[in-house]
């Protein structure tokens, strides 16, 4: 048995299927999976025992006729009995329509969309817990026949190994007490506490030789060096690893500390706490944290501020102008959830 999986993207979402494929290979070892996604995310797979089909969306598989194109390099490659569609947007459904003509069975995500409008909208808010993206993607292979016994709050063993990792650890580690990770930024303003509270928690872990490294991408290098300055117990690695690497970095440090972003799933899959922090979205859309992280939680809680979640992903603007969801989130409030981390037998 054969199954191709379709996930374009977001990082993050891309992410949340690495642990369902482990359990269902665990589960049944017999089968084989091709993971059809953008090259830039074959990383995300190393630790896992499948294959690989880049998905050039911008490129050769740009369009209808890349899409066809996209189509027959599956058949042709992977001869798939079964079709796993976790994504459901516009392109897998054109690649379903290619797949049903085949008579090949194709398999698609519900996205709870319902749900989730009903608990972002400005009155009347829905405050039901909605289904976690990873659980609705082992929801999609119980229905084509593949059930597992899934808990987000345990993860199967993920063993990313990476030797360019151990070589930067070996670089940048200080002899400190704790070594503490930051990721600051996110794609939206209303994901991100503001950098001026990320400075001063920066200062604050640095001031009790507690080593800071700065997670992001490419393109947030400039950003993160100017958090860096001149302290030598900050590090950014921002852009120097592949998503496996960073994840094999990760599990060097004691505690993550990150946006609802891309770096809370890669650090889950590392295995390590994170102290994720929450504005204008919620958990409750299901996009938390995976494993034993939900203590470690950071937001306003809906009696203090009723008016969020305002948006699934963050990128509607604050109507109250204010983004108090953010801004009342104090450096003192996520210190606390750090040191329930690095000093567990005492009090923040």
């Amino acid at each position: 048995m054969h199954l191709v999986v379709l996930r374009f993207s977001a990082i993050g979402d891309v992410a949340l299927t690495v642990p369902i494929i482990q359990k269902v290979k665990e589960t049944y070892p017999e089968i084989q999976i091709t993971v059809v996604s953008p090259a830039f995310l074959k990383p995300l797979f190393s630790a896992l025992d499948v294959n690989f089909i880049d998905a050039d969306l911008n490129g050769n598989h740009k369009g209808l006729p890349g899409l066809a194109r996209l189509f027959s390099e599956i058949k042709k490659i992977a001869a798939p009995d079964k079709v796993i569609d976790l994504h459901g947007v516009l392109r897998t459904h054109i690649l379903k329509r290619f797949f049903q003509v085949s008579r090949i069975p194709f398999y698609s995500i519900d996205k709870g969309r319902e749900g989730k409008k009903a608990l972002t909208q400005k009155n009347n808010k829905q405050w039901i817990q909605q289904k976690h993206s990873s659980t609705r993607y082992a929801d999609v292979f119980a229905r084509a026949g593949f059930p597992i016994e899934w808990d987000t709050a345990i993860l199967p063993t993920l063993r990313y190994h990476s030797a360019q990792a151990e070589k930067l650890w070996q670089e940048i580690k200080k002899d400190a007490r704790a070594y503490v990770g930051i990721a600051p930024l996110a794609t939206f303003s209303g994901k991100m506490w503001p950098l001026q509270k990320v400075q001063k928690l920066i200062e604050e872990l640095t001031a009790q030789d507690i080593q800071v490294i700065l997670f992001g991408g490419p393109g947030d290098k400039d950003t993160l060096e100017k958090l860096v300055g001149n302290n030598p117990f900050v590090t950014s690695i921002a852009g120097r690893l592949s998503f496996d690497s960073e994840i094999a970095l990760m599990r060097k440090i004691n505690v993550m500390v990150s946006m609802d972003s891309s770096n809370m799933h890669l650090a889950t899959l590392a295995g390590i706490p994170v102290v994720s922090i929450w504005g204008a979205t919620h958990t409750l859309a299901g996009f938390g944290p995976l494993g034993d992280n939900n203590h470690l939680i950071t937001e306003i809680p809906k009696e203090e501020l009723s008016c969020r979640p305002c948006s699934v992903f963050g990128n509607k603007p604050c109507y109250r102008e204010d983004y108090a969801c953010l801004n009342y989130i104090t450096t003192e409030m996520v210190l606390k959830k750090i040191n329930m981390v690095i000093h567990p037998n005492h009090n923040a």
